[in-house]
Parts: C-alpha cells; structure tokens; sequence
C-alpha cells in the first residue's frame, strides 16, 4: 500500500507543489494582514501584521529546522511538509510512529525535560487533551484557524489541519454482480453477514485501534445496537472472516482474496481507487471517525519554526496540497472538494451527522474497551481470535 500511495503522492507533489507553496505564502500574508490598518507612524508602508510575519519568517529560518511528530501516513507527512520546506527552506525531520507509541514518547520525553518535537499531531485526542492539561502543548492561534472544524479544536490550542479520516466497508467489484454491490451498498453490515460471502469476507481486529474498537461496539453495544447488535457480528464471524489489520485487508482486498472488507479507513482506501484498482467503499450508518490534531510543543526547540509551520499549513492552499496527496476531503472551509472520487455514482461521502466522534470521551465504551472491560473479550470470542 505504501508504495502505490508514494507514486501517487509523488507524482501530484512533483507537479503541483510549487503553485500550492507560492499560493500559501500569499494566503498566509493575506490572513495575517486581514482588518489590519496601517500604522499612521509608520513609513516602512508595511503594516505591523505583516512586520511581524516578516520577522516571523526571519527568526524561524535562523533556526533553520522543525521536528514534527505524528501517527499519520509517513509519506504523506513527508511530502506535505515538503511544502513548508520549499516554501520557507526550513528544513522538517518526521518522526512517525502509531498512536500509542507516538504519545508513550513524546509524554516520556517531556517529563524528561527532553524535548525533540516542535510539532506534536495525533489522531487521538483524549491523548491531545491529556498532552494540553500537562501543559506540554503551548497557547498558540494561527491566522487561519477559524478556517477549520470548530468542533474538532481545541481553541488556543490545536486544529485539525491534515483532514478526517472514516471507517468504511469497502468491496471488490471484479468479483460481485450488480445485484451484490447493490445489497452491499443498501446494508454493508447485513451483506457482510450473508451466507452468499462464507469464505470471502474480512474484518479488520479491534485491537488495531481505538477507532475501530468503537465502530464494533457502536453496533453491538451502542447506539445501533437495536439494529444490529452481536448477532450481526456473529453472522459475519460465520463466514469464517479472513482477520488482517487495514493496511493489510486493503490489500486482500484489491488482489481479490476477499470481495468484503469490513473496517478499513477510508484514507487507505482513496489511493487504490485513483490508481485503478477494482475497489469502491462505503460508510456505514453509523460510522465512526476522526481529525488528526496539529499544535505547537510548549517546549519547541525550534519554537519560531513552529509558529511559521502552523500559519502555513492552516491556510487554504496547505489544505489543499494536504488533500491532492492524500485523496482525503479538504476540511478547510475555504477549499472546494474538487477531488475526481466525488463524481463517481457509487461514492456517498459520510454524512457526519451519522458519524461518531465522541467515543474518545464515552465512559461506557472506554469501560467497555479496557483491559478490564469485556468487550474485546466478547469480540475475541465471537471471531475466534486469539490474537
């Protein structure tokens, strides 16, 4: 998977980042400037917003280097802030690591008094909150910030700068009739479950993360549980399921070894489908989601560098460098979502209405889900996992 959504990546990057980095720098200068007057006393013509921006640039190129932690797609992460890089010739190092380990470092390192990152940016934001009531994570607003999902932001603190990302239920289409992709495309969850599919089925473990752990208990335990509830997990477990992390059940999936396969995030997904691949997706209803968050470390090393990055990549054209790499829906307000993917008939982009960004916070499924909880135990029963 990551080598096809490197080409991809590599190819629009190549091709486009030089028009998107010009269009960010005068977009940042543009939302710093914005209902500023100009200083009567001054006869540099510059008004103070743009003084400080310049100085701002100044003192972040001296230092000369970003460290950017995260638990997003390392190729993505590496191509997107080559933007920044060309733009301003500031150097960026990602460390990418998941979720938990990301976190378990950047926590260690900061009650170490060790700070490395400039950049902290996780999925997680139970794990962002714990990082902000440390006070690991500093008081800073980009100009662009009101550009993004005020729901998913912490204001003051961080935003949801590289997009969301949604568990789907995707299928092979060179291995179903019309009739099939119609019944998965009605009910995914009910299909996955049919008879019809014994043998070509598979399921992503709950135990891969936090978001897809929530997604099964939504149906069995949570709201949609009057609708599907375990017995709708038992009937896909009867179709002896082939049991493969995302990344992996992306892949069975495009070389036909299964024609269903339930929970794979759909920003592994739109790569394969740009390149051809035999591959359409649904979301369920309900799904469940997520925003990856973007803030600066309180003890950046780096701390103008950090500032400069944070007004770069929360303006629009950031946004939509962020988008032509990762194929994901831009969530800056002021980017249209012009991607090829929107026009196909089969494509429903989530109704986030539908979608559940709270499990993060919710104490029944956090009790339901921990180690001494009983759900992974029930899951782990149902599928016959021991893993």
């Amino acid at each position: 998977m990551d080598s096809l959504h490197h080409d991809m990546a590599k190819e629009l990057f190549v091709k486009d980042i030089r028009k998107v980095a010009a269009t960010a720098l005068a977009a940042t200068v543009l939302l710093v400037t914005a209902g500023c007057a100009s200083d009567p006393g001054s006869s540099s013509g510059e008004t103070p917003a743009s003084a400080e921006l310049t100085e701002l640039i100044s003192a972040a190129q001296a230092e000369g280097e970003l460290t950017f932690y995260g638990d997003a797609n390392e190729t993505s992460l590496q191509q997107w802030t080559q933007g920044f890089t060309d733009e301003y010739g500031i150097s960026v190092n990602v460390l990418r690591l998941p979720g938990s380990q990301l976190a378990q470092r950047f926590e260690q390192e900061q009650a170490a008094g060790q700070a490395q990152a400039d950049i902290f940016s996780i999925a997680d934001r139970v794990s962002m909150d714990k990082m902000v009531d440390a006070g690991y994570i500093a008081e800073y607003t980009p100009a662009g910030a009101d550009l993004y999902p005020a729901d998913q932001s912490e204001p003051g603190y961080y935003y949801p700068l590289q997009n969301g990302y949604f568990q789907t239920i995707a299928y092979n289409t060179s291995t179903l009739s019309a009739d099939d992709i119609e019944a998965i495309q009605a009910d995914p969850v009910k299909a996955a479950g049919d008879p019809k599919y014994s043998g070509k089925v598979g399921i992503n473990m709950p135990q891969s993360s936090q978001q897809i752990a929530a997604l099964y208990y939504d149906w069995t335990e949570g709201d949609a549980s009057g609708t599907y509830g375990w017995p709708a997990l038992e009937a896909i477990a009867a179709n002896k399921p082939l049991i493969q992390s995302s990344a992996t059940l992306v892949q069975s999936l495009v070389q036909g070894e299964v024609s269903i396969a339930v929970g794979i995030t759909d920003s592994l997904e739109f790569s394969y489908v740009q390149q051809g691949a035999p591959i359409q997706f649904v979301y369920p209803t309900p799904t469940v989601g997520g925003y990856f968050s973007d803030a600066i470390v309180a003890s950046a090393p780096h701390p103008n560098a950090a500032k400069l990055f944070m007004e770069w990549a929360s303006t629009p054209a950031a946004n939509e460098l962020y988008t032509q790499i990762t194929g994901t829906a831009p969530d800056n307000s002021e980017v249209e979502d012009d991607r090829d993917i929107v026009n196909q008939d089969w494509y429903t982009a989530p109704d986030t209405s539908q979608v559940w960004f709270d499990f993060i916070s919710d104490p029944a499924f956090l009790e339901a889900s921990s180690a001494d909880g009983d759900f992974l135990q029930q899951w782990n029963t149902v599928f016959g996992y021991s893993g």
